[in-house]
């Protein structure tokens, strides 16, 4: 693991660190498990077209537009399930102290994990473009920071990150709509930017990258035969709200995909 004092010189300079192995295996498979359970008890009831769905209790299910040639199961239609944080061994993780403490360092002592999604990379599917994620949190207290959990290997070929060093110093840049026929809801895209010093996020299962809601990342398309799946938290300080230039039916949109969960009060944990 590494120390305070190389941790908050990574994210001052780059806008992101690596734990290396940080979850054991078997709380990673009991996430994977959980979250495609639900799917298959919910399945997907549209194929070759996006739809989205809540399935079980608070998982919101966003689908493929473009799915996976080799589809089999369920979950192979399935591109993103949001708000897995309130449940089980995803909860029990958006909670595990060791994680808490690196968002106290950077946020203080008084946070909230506020979002949460399943990502299923599998074969064949499109990558997400450049982009910075507080776009889409429009929120009185800024930045937020993203804690990405590896669930399995993401390497060159099955999609991983790519992230550009340094660019959470930057203003929130115009996004625009991602133009390809394939693109899921809700892609946006910077195009504004030079991205020649990009660096590639390659993990293994158990990984977790700390990062800026500045920082510029996208991620590549599938072109291997195995899933890249991650789960992805995002934290915030306590008392945070939703800017109030973001118009009713922007807010309404915003309470299906964020759920604020109390973790940390006054660098106490909050009991589950």
């Amino acid at each position: 693991m590494t120390s305070r004092e190389e941790r908050r010189a990574r994210f001052e300079t780059d806008g992101f660190f690596i734990e290396r192995a940080m979850i054991e295996p078997d709380a990673v498979a009991r996430i994977e498990d959980e979250v495609i359970a639900s799917i298959r008890a919910n399945p997907p009831r549209a194929e070759g077209r996006q739809s989205i769905y809540f399935a079980d209790r608070d998982y919101l299910v966003h689908c493929e537009t473009a799915p996976s040639p080799t589809a089999r199961n369920p979950e192979d239609l399935v591109a993103k399930v949001f708000n897995c944080h309130l449940y089980g061994e995803t909860r029990r993780i958006a909670q595990c102290p060791e994680i808490v403490d690196r968002i106290e360092e950077i946020l203080g002592g008084d946070l909230d994990c506020f979002q949460s999604q399943f990502i299923f990379k599998n074969p064949g599917v499109i990558g997400q473009p450049w982009h910075q994620d507080s776009l889409y949190f429009d929120f009185t207290h800024q930045p937020q920071v993203g804690v990405w959990l590896a669930l399995s290997r993401a390497t060159l070929e099955n999609g991983c990150l790519w992230v550009l060093p340094g660019s959470h110093r930057e203003r929130i840049h115009r996004h625009v709509p991602d133009r390809r026929p394939e693109a899921n809801k809700g892609y946006l895209e910077i195009v504004d930017h030079d991205f020649d010093a990009r660096r590639a996020v390659t993990m293994e299962k158990g990984d977790v990258l700390f990062f800026h809601s500045f920082l510029m990342h996208m991620s590549t398309d599938n072109i291997a035969n195995e899933r890249r799946a991650a789960m992805v938290y995002h934290f915030g300080r306590a008392g945070t709200e939703i800017s109030p230039r973001v118009p009713e039916s922007g807010r309404a949109a915003l309470a299906t995909v964020n759920r604020w969960m109390p973790v940390r009060r006054a660098g106490a944990p909050v009991p589950a």
